[in-house]
């Protein structure tokens, strides 16, 4: 075996690569071999400011792609050499949100870089509750760059079915990232009679062009929120916010049109972000504002294989290191 480097967080602003021992699979447990781990903006985030689920330490990394290499005791489902991708989160099964169907808000998640070692690493441990549940088999030409991307690509498609996307919808993306860029992605497979997307960097702008996005409005030439809106008649029907503020909380309740939707799909450092809001901007216009958080295995399932289909999403990958 070669060695196994991980990326530890032993605290706020406390990081290391370091080796570590390779782990074995113990009785129902899979052993991955990591070939791709994504950055998410969520490790930034709690390495910047830590998190409720945090328990050091903790080996970061949760966007995974690799193969089986070590197969546990009374494990039937996989074998070594499999390619697989993992889902972010190992959900209890019996807290009342997944009973209900709403896994995506376990009561006590196993969550890979948080409170269980993740995949910035050589190697990592898919415990015994996430077997065979969290682990997806890919695609044997389907690339590991792509299939790290399910689990962000995941949470886009819940943030679809949250807001109860349809062909007929106008939408706005706010933000450019790559969070907002999936969006985009989404919204062609989902066949929004229209698409706007919203950022400050020139180079992401032209690439949700090339996504698919019908215009794209660049903010520090569009300062004023109402010049777009007036460019699409009375608003868009759902706004998609990933990239949340109090300025683009208030933009979004500008663009949205009367009876749409607003769906909050990023989180923020707790108690980072204050927003004043005014009531009747809800009534009046009976506007539904909504959060997106996760996904379930059944989206997971549904990214993997969009995803394959869909090749173009590669050009979100702006560097592997």
């Amino acid at each position: 075996m070669s060695e196994n480097r991980a990326v530890t967080l032993y605290g706020i602003n406390d990081f290391k690569l370091e080796k570590r021992k390779i782990p074995e699979a113990g009785p129902g447990e899979l052993l991955v071999k990591v070939e791709v781990s994504g950055l998410c903006p969520s490790d930034v985030k709690i390495i910047r400011y830590g998190g409720f689920l945090v328990k050091y330490p903790v080996v970061l990394g949760h966007e995974t792609a690799g193969r089986v290499f070590e197969v546990g005791k009374y494990v039937d489902d996989f074998s070594v050499g499999d390619k697989v991708t993992v889902a972010a989160d190992v959900y209890c099964g019996t807290c009342e949100n997944c009973r209900n169907g709403k896994e995506n808000l376990c009561e006590k998640p196993l969550s890979f870089g948080y409170n269980f070692d993740g995949s910035h690493a050589d190697y990592m441990i898919v415990p015994r509750a996430g077997v065979p549940r969290a682990v997806f088999r890919l695609p044997d030409d389907m690339s590991f760059e792509m299939a790290s991307m399910s689990e962000p690509f995941a949470c886009v498609i819940h943030s679809m079915n949250v807001s109860n996307a349809s062909p007929k919808n106008k939408v706005a993306i706010v933000g450019d990232g790559p969070m907002g860029l999936l969006h985009v992605i989404a919204g062609k497979i989902y066949g929004f009679s229209s698409i706007s997307v919203l950022g400050l960097v020139d180079r992401k702008l032209n690439i949700a062009l090339e996504l698919g996005a019908d215009k794209v409005y660049n903010r520090k030439e569009y300062k004023d929120v109402q010049s777009i809106k007036s460019e699409n008649k009375e608003g868009f029907d759902i706004v998609y916010i990933t990239v949340v503020n109090g300025t683009t909380i208030d933009e979004a309740l500008q663009l949205v049109k009367k009876g749409g939707k607003i769906v909050i799909f990023a989180g923020v450092p707790a108690h980072s972000v204050s927003f004043n809001l005014d009531p009747n901007v809800i009534h009046y216009s009976e506007v539904t504002l909504l959060g997106s958080y996760g996904y379930t295995y059944l989206e997971y399932n549904s990214s993997v294989h969009l995803l394959y289909k869909h090749k173009e999403a590669i050009k979100i990958v702006s560097h592997v290191l």
